[in-house]
């Protein structure tokens, strides 16, 4: 199942491009991965980290050679958070498609990337410390996880897997 829940064409960081939001239960194909991020619950609060050049995020990054994106969701969020978690299911992806021609310097596939989200399961948050990427970490009640920026592009990824993690 892939199932469209947002669609938008006046993304900043594509400057010409087109993001489309799914709900899906099977990943991308792996010749467009590009980046994967997991949310991770206690109770109904979500950890997010405060990144040095975004600000408060979702905890994620940029799947490396070789690697999946499970394997890249739980790397980023220890990296970022210092949350060691296991993927608990695939919640759904960003496809984020360029209308430009391919700039000889741009790193993602072309004309289309994709973000991947997944639940998480927490199971030891260890003491953090600041590091390259990151100033802090902290867990946000869904009111104020909806109120930050980054998140308000992910809405329907978001309230899905916060209803699965009621669900337990």
């Amino acid at each position: 199942m892939k199932r469209l829940v947002d669609r938008q064409t006046d993304v900043a960081l594509l400057k010409g491009g087109e993001a489309r939001l799914y709900l899906a239960d099977e990943a991308p194909p792996a010749e467009v991965w590009g980046t994967a991020f997991g949310f991770v619950f206690d109770g109904d609060r979500m950890l997010l980290t405060h990144l040095r050049d975004r600000g408060w995020d979702l905890p994620g990054g940029v799947i490396d050679p070789g690697e999946t994106p499970e394997v890249a969701a739980v790397r980023e969020v220890w990296e970022e958070a210092y949350a060691r978690v296991e993927i608990v299911e695939l919640i759904g992806f960003q496809e984020l498609e360029v209308f430009f021609p391919k700039p000889a310097d741009y790193r993602w596939s072309y004309p289309v990337a994709t973000q991947v989200h997944y639940r998480c399961r927490l199971f030891e948050l260890c003491p953090f410390e600041e590091n390259e990427e990151s100033t802090d970490r902290a867990f946000f009640p869904p009111d104020e996880a909806r109120a930050i920026a980054t998140e308000k592009g992910y809405l329907p990824i978001y309230e899905e897997a916060l209803r699965r993690a009621m669900l337990g």
